[in-house]
């Protein structure tokens, strides 16, 4: 009833019909191999790795369905900002048909966290929404307790690397009982350096989880 009385409309380029309709999903460029074993960033040659391994201590692995840019950037956009909650679902399933290829899997699939302040602001947790249509998808759930960001952080944008990382240092703690060695699918919507989702999973291994694989709906290659 509610899509006779507001059609879905595409978040890549706002077209009647569908939440991605199937011209974008035809532009969606996915990650070109070679891509690094451990953070799945694009390599410009086969090497084995780019030299994550330093920086990113707490995550087992990083990946991301889709490549930052075309009709992905504009639906991520207007699913994180402007309330298209409904995309979702979409781009729920491109990480999800990114973790069969993979073979990647998990006991629980956990979001990563707004402040409290950011959420009242926007009114939904946009990685939240994805790791419920992905726990749907893969029949999980998630462990009783919750992943909280234990203070505001500015926005990650526009800054380098290092102050990503700095950022985030120590702004997530696991609020529950031990994890008892289980694996976990931790899920954001953009990957860039990987620092928001390290610093969530280093909270998520301080609480007795098993390896952390940090999963997005797209790759900013930096």
């Amino acid at each position: 009833m509610l899509d006779l009385l507001l059609p879905p409309r595409c978040g890549g380029c706002r077209r009647v019909g569908a939440w991605l309709c199937d011209l974008c999903r035809a532009r969606i460029r996915r990650l070109d191999e070679p891509l690094c074993r451990r953070c799945g960033v694009e390599l410009p040659s086969a090497r084995r790795d780019c030299g994550c391994r330093a920086r990113l201590r707490s995550l087992a692995r990083l990946r991301s369905a889709v490549a930052y840019e075309g009709p992905v950037e504009p639906a991520v956009q207007r699913f994180k900002y402007e309330g298209w909650q409904r995309l979702a679902a979409p781009l729920a399933q491109l990480i999800g048909e990114r973790l069969a290829i993979e073979g990647l899997a998990g006991r629980w699939v956990i979001a990563v966290p707004l402040h409290p302040e950011r959420l009242r602001q926007r009114g939904y947790n946009q990685a939240e929404l994805l790791a419920r249509d992905l726990r749907q998808r893969m029949r999980l759930s998630s462990p009783k307790g919750e992943l909280v960001r234990t203070r505001p952080t500015p926005p990650q944008v526009g800054r380098d690397r290092l102050r990503r990382f700095e950022n985030v240092s120590g702004a997530f703690a696991w609020r529950g009982g031990r994890l008892a060695g289980e694996s976990i699918l931790l899920v954001d919507d953009v990957a860039t350096t990987g620092a928001t989702l390290d610093a969530c999973a280093n909270a998520l291994r301080a609480a007795g989880s098993g390896p952390v694989t940090g999963v997005s709906i797209a790759r900013v290659n930096v």
